[in-house]
């Protein structure tokens, strides 16, 4: 995957590319056909990803690599710092000779302006089942339905801020992403995975999403067996199991109770994972 931004000098030589711009993070047959529509030109294809809100992704950064490795694809995520994306020194830096793009694009003008050679296609509503399965199955929870379908577990990054630190004071620390309602997943308590930056490991964690007193909407990962100050890292989280369903509590007691519980759960499963 290259991560690229109109401010990077390249400094690696890319052969002609053939690039395609959609969604991916909403990849269904749309951008299965859009592939096999570019192989015809026998080069190197690489895939343009916006990197916006990953929280709004339906299909994880990972998920996109996955399946554009399946499709003999490169990945590149597009990363702008106000949201003005450069196509003329995009098509220079990483050696552009076309472009196959929807006709749906809301930057389709942009882009036939910076780049000769784009062949549009149209794009299709009817084949976006899929996709419109896995919507439902992370707004319902439905976690072993989402990955069956893709193959893969939804995933997610962010960095960790500070919260009112009330974990702590039961023995419960946790790493708290701000999501501000855009995270495409039921509220409940969850099974997961937390990878820290430059880490291969993946720690076992038990997480929460929910809409704190305040009306904010939190994603907090308890890692099991694990005590380093990680406030302001970037962190990935995957889901991994649905646990059960957020439960209100009247005091700390009761939430510890519950807490228990969820570790219990974890710790069976993931010895046996």
């Amino acid at each position: 995957m290259i991560h690229y931004n109109e401010m990077l000098m390249m400094l690696w030589n890319l052969p002609e590319n053939v690039a395609l711009f959609a969604n991916f993070d909403k990849w269904d047959l749309n951008e299965d056909n859009l592939i096999k529509i570019a192989k015809k030109d026998n080069k190197k294809i690489i895939l343009i990803q916006k990197e916006q809100s990953n929280f709004k992704n339906i299909i994880p950064n990972n998920g996109i690599e996955e399946k554009a490795a399946k499709n003999d694809c490169e990945v590149v995520l597009w990363h702008s710092f106000n949201n003005q994306y450069h196509y003329d020194k995009m098509k220079q830096d990483l050696n552009i000779t076309k472009v196959y793009v929807f006709n749906n694009n809301d930057d389709l003008e942009n882009i036939k302006k910076a780049i000769d050679d784009v062949e549009v296609i149209k794009y299709d509503q009817t084949l976006n089942e899929n996709i419109k399965k896995s919507e439902e199955f992370l707004k319902n929870g439905q976690i072993k339905e989402y990955k069956q379908l893709n193959g893969f577990n939804f995933s997610f990054k962010g960095f960790v801020e500070h919260g009112n630190h009330i974990g702590r004071t039961i023995n419960y620390p946790t790493a708290n992403i701000i999501i501000n309602d855009e995270l495409v997943l039921k509220e409940a308590v969850y099974l997961t995975t937390t990878k820290l930056p430059n880490d291969d490991n993946l720690y076992p964690s038990i997480s929460a999403y929910w809409t704190n007193k305040n009306g904010v909407n939190v994603f907090e990962s308890h890692i099991l067996d694990f005590d380093q100050d990680i406030y302001g890292w970037g962190i990935e989280v995957e889901i991994v199991e649905f646990i059960r369903e957020s439960e209100k509590v009247n005091n700390l007691d009761e939430l510890k109770t519950l807490l228990n519980q969820d570790k219990a759960v974890a710790i069976k499963y993931f010895k046996g994972a």
